[in-house]
């Protein structure tokens, strides 16, 4: 029973090696992650979604092309002025982070997108979602600090949302400010595990930051 249970966990680990370098597959993942980070409008987001999704297509088994599709749901949605496309974007982000989740499950990353989404859920009607969604996605954001106390996406995003949160709702502008200042810290000393894995964000922190700074 041991030497089954060890190979197949040995089988399972090979699997995961094999497809980490495979040189097709991280050329196709570096050239869909080409530019991510000066990308400003929602079509050239769905260029890439679309990329991300023939790729987690052939690749089955990895998180992160899945992953990556519900980033780009969720950066769509952000500059989207089309309301009635909202639903669809959370639908699909929703989808496909769970694929993210099955595939690497307590991975904080995943958790991060998960309460980004929670976020959309809230934007789309926040009198009617903000009850369900509103500690979904602090709790989410909780977990994603708990599994790794050094993402910088963690405090970002959790900063972001206290910055531009109404006080009345929750939102404290001052102290969304120090969690950006405490995630400019992180992403300093960010490594990312390879080329391909997630190593978003530096950009907007650090435009919101610059804004917050400004403020009186």
């Amino acid at each position: 029973m041991k030497n089954t249970l060890f190979m197949l966990l040995f089988l399972a680990l090979a699997a995961g090696l094999q497809a980490q370098t495979n040189p097709k597959y991280v050329a196709a993942m570096e050239k869909a992650l080409a530019g991510m980070d000066t990308l400003g409008q929602g079509d050239q987001w769905l260029v890439k979604s679309n990329m991300f999704e023939r790729i987690a297509q052939k690749e089955t088994g990895e998180w992160l092309p899945p992953y990556y599709v519900a980033l780009c749901q969720a950066m769509i949605f952000n500059l989207d002025q089309d309301a009635s496309r909202y639903e669809a974007l959370c639908e699909k982000a929703e989808r496909f982070v769970a694929v993210a989740d099955s595939l690497n499950p307590n991975n904080s990353e995943v958790y991060v997108l998960k309460s980004m989404i929670a976020g959309m859920r809230i934007r789309i009607n926040p009198m009617v979602n903000g009850q369900k969604f509103g500690p979904l996605a602090a709790m989410t954001l909780e977990k994603a600090m708990e599994l790794d106390p050094e993402n910088p996406r963690v405090y970002m995003n959790k900063g972001i949302s206290l910055f531009f949160t109404p006080p009345q709702w929750g939102g404290d502008p001052a102290k969304g400010k120090e969690l950006m200042e405490l995630a400019d810290e992180k992403f300093a000393a960010f490594k990312p595990a390879s080329s391909i894995h997630p190593n978003w964000g530096k950009s907007t922190n650090d435009y919101i930051l610059d804004m917050a700074r400004k403020q009186k």
